[in-house]
Order: C-alpha cells, then sequence, then structure tokens
C-alpha cells in the first residue's frame, strides 16, 4: 500500500469516515473559547489567524470561528471547517496542552486546499514551538 501525503488525503477525501474529531479534542463551551480570547498568543497568515494558548489537560482542543462576515456562503465555510479539522486530527500528537481558536481570513475562500493545507502546518508547527514547557 503506498502512503500518501496528509494533504493528498485533504485533496481526495475530505471527509474520511469514522476519523471525526473526537469531543474531548473540541472547545465545546463560550467560557473555553473567552479564555483562548483573553489570553491567547497569535499566529497569523494571509488564510488563517490562529489564537491558542496553555491548557492544563495534556492534549489539545480546537475551536472554530468562521465568520459568515468573512466567508458569505456556507460550502465554502464548511468546506473551510472540513480541511481545519482533518489537519488538527493530522496533527493534533505534536500540539500537546493547547487551546487553539482558528479564525479564517478573506483570503481563505479562494484559495486551494493544497494551500490551506500547507498554512495550517505552519501554524501548527509554531504552536507546537511556542508551546513546549
Amino acid at each position: 500500500m503506498v502512503e500518501r501525503h496528509p494533504s493528498e488525503l485533504i485533496i481526495n477525501d475530505l471527509f474520511i469516515e469514522g476519523q471525526g474529531l473526537p469531543r474531548s479534542n473540541r472547545l465545546t463551551h463560550a467560557a473555553n473559547f473567552d479564555h483562548v480570547f483573553k489570553h491567547a498568543q497569535r499566529s497569523r497568515d494571509r488564510f488563517f489567524t490562529i489564537l491558542y494558548c496553555h491548557n492544563d489537560l495534556g492534549y489539545p482542543r480546537l475551536g472554530l470561528a468562521i465568520a459568515k462576515k468573512r466567508i458569505r456562503h456556507a460550502v465554502a465555510r464548511n468546506r473551510l471547517k472540513r480541511i481545519i479539522r482533518n489537519s488538527f486530527r493530522h496533527a493534533k500528537n505534536q500540539l500537546l496542552g493547547v487551546d487553539i481558536v482558528i479564525m479564517a481570513r478573506d483570503q481563505s475562500e479562494p484559495a486551494v486546499n493544497r494551500d490551506l493545507f500547507a498554512s495550517l502546518e505552519q501554524h501548527w508547527r509554531a504552536v507546537a514551538r511556542t508551546n513546549r514547557t
């Protein structure tokens, strides 16, 4: 069997059955989002703004803030969310003990999946580098 790079999985299989993001790896309450917004470090490029802060849980959690104001069409918002969740799922082993909120920027809507995935990989490396304790 040929190993595929995660970006190929994103492009060819936007959602792979049975490999969703577990509830434990999601920010599920407004208080969690508020904590990240108040204590955040930032990583930003033309596609995404990433806010992140340390948590004491020992595992990463992801929250998405994809605004209708930025990404008007539901299809595009859902596509971005699938790409972000899939990328996070592949990178979560290097992101221990961090809460992350991702906000999409205007340039992310017309971007191709490969560029979005590469952008997220750079963000994950930056978060992992600054979150080492």
